[in-house]
């Protein structure tokens, strides 16, 4: 059993729905459970790539 790490771009986290919804609802929530399990047995785990045009604000969010 493998765990595989699949990067994803996320822009526009900094926004209302990009946090909330796609970041911590469902990326962060799937992290959490310890990925999606394949029928091999094996995992993948997502791996957030945050960007966005105020840097300040996508590192404040990636320090929570």
């Amino acid at each position: 059993m493998a765990t595989h790490r699949l990067g994803i771009i996320m822009h526009g986290i900094t926004g209302r729905m990009g946090l909330n919804q796609h970041l911590v609802r469902s990326i962060v929530a799937i992290r959490r459970e310890g990925g999606v399990a394949l029928q091999n047995g094996d995992r993948v785990m997502p791996d957030p790539i945050l960007v966005g045009r105020n840097p300040e604000r996508v590192a404040a969010i990636a320090r929570e």
